[in-house]
């Protein structure tokens, strides 16, 4: 008996309905961008009633432009969702839960749980095994990583899905199971423990561990009073692929461009939250390169609990950090989707040497790392104006 099939066959409907969605999108949609920069917010302005959010929206710059889609994507544009919202399908698991369990002695571990908490556990599984893409089983492939040339395929590998070291054919995030469950994990511990502030990821390809991340804060905040601020959840790529390299900050920031695969419109990623039911006022986009996003962006975020970075490149690193590491609170997490062997690492280390902190890095799998914010850090924001990044580069006098 082919017990994955049984599992998944729980979900079928579901599998069946997003398939069906990624069929009629590509069908039918040439994939674009999602509206051009001079004319973000000025489609659909005139017919919001009320508008919510964080600050105020959009803002546009020469090169980047800070929306959300609930109200500035194109209505044409905007797929139907293929999932009930959060709380139905939480109440859906929850009714067959409170069914089941009344014909089976259940294991020590989930009986102490609340028939609400299991399903609450359900629903964040479901969307983990589609926004990975293991939920297709057969029908889903590994696609090997290749920079500048267009990639292989071979039938799914889940070990190396779970590892985070193949890219997804079907699903949403390429960055696999250990690393999902880390965001889940750091996630409910700032929650847990009060720690202030909203989630950012820096590079999200198509979205899915930004979506993910957005499951998981809406569950953890789904009991919370109306009047309780939620956090936001933002959501920050060029959304044309990884820059040129061509600032010269580190001599491996060389070739990461020029990747089709990479290479995922807005409007794929936002309709990526419509699909799963997560759009919200509290999703923000920032698109551009971040030298062009992370400065606008520092002026507008009051705090933030976890800065999950996935630039790859030194100066992608470093755009973060000297404009958003002053913001994320003390308590909270910087999670690197790519530290082993990559420049973004370098960026790090460099980060730390020139600010005389040294925290504790602590391995999620073979790529990636994270670390908890424990104390105060000055930012020499000298650095970043003149490019000096590098411990033994000084200070250039004044003028």
């Amino acid at each position: 008996m082919n017990h994955r099939r049984i599992t998944t066959g729980a979900i079928v409907i579901i599998a069946l309905g997003c398939l069906s969605a990624y069929n009629i999108y590509f069908e039918n949609k040439i994939v674009d961008s999602l509206i051009p920069l001079q004319e973000i917010g000025s489609t659909n302005k005139s017919s919001v009633v009320h508008r919510e959010g964080p600050f105020d929206m959009p803002r546009n710059g020469s090169a980047y432009d800070i929306f959300q889609p609930l109200y500035d994507m194109d209505e044409s544009k905007k797929d139907k969702p293929i999932m009930v919202s959060p709380s139905e399908m939480i109440k859906t698991f929850e009714n067959r839960i409170s069914w089941v369990d009344t014909m089976v002695h259940k294991d020590q571990g989930f009986k102490e749980m609340t028939q609400k908490d299991h399903a609450k556990l359900m629903y964040l599984e479901t969307i983990k095994e589609f926004v990975s893409g293991v939920v297709y089983n057969d029908a889903e492939l590994s696609v090997w990583p290749v920079l500048r040339k267009k990639p292989n395929t071979a039938a799914l590998n889940k070990a190396s899905r779970n590892e985070g070291n193949d890219w997804t054919y079907a699903g949403d995030t390429m960055t696999g199971t250990k690393r999902l469950n880390n965001v889940y994990n750091l996630l409910k511990d700032v929650t847990s423990n009060g720690i202030e502030g909203d989630y950012i990821e820096t590079g999200v390809w198509r979205g899915g561990s930004s979506v993910y991340a957005k499951a998981i804060l809406t569950v953890l905040e789904i009991d919370q009073e109306p009047d309780v601020p939620r956090r936001v959840s933002y959501v920050c790529d060029s959304f044309k692929g990884l820059p040129p390299g061509d600032r010269s900050l580190d001599k491996e920031d060389q070739k990461w461009d020029s990747t089709p695969y990479l290479e995922v419109p807005a409007e794929i990623v936002a309709n990526n939250f419509i699909k799963y039911g997560l759009l919200d006022s509290n999703v923000v986009f920032a698109r551009g390169f971040f030298n062009e996003t992370m400065p606008p962006l520092s002026t507008v975020i009051k705090s933030l609990s976890v800065m999950r970075l996935d630039g790859d490149m030194y100066e992608s690193t470093v755009d973060v950090l000297y404009n958003l590491y002053d913001k994320l609170s003390i308590g909270g997490y910087v999670i690197m989707d790519d530290w082993t062997g990559f420049p973004s690492k370098t960026a790090c280390e460099d980060f730390f040497a020139v600010h005389g902190i040294n925290p504790e890095i602590i391995k999620i799998d073979r790529l990636s790392a994270y670390w908890k914010k424990t104390e105060h850090v000055d930012i020499q924001k000298w650095r970043y104006e003149q490019l000096k990044f590098k411990p033994e580069q000084k200070k250039l006098p004044s003028e």
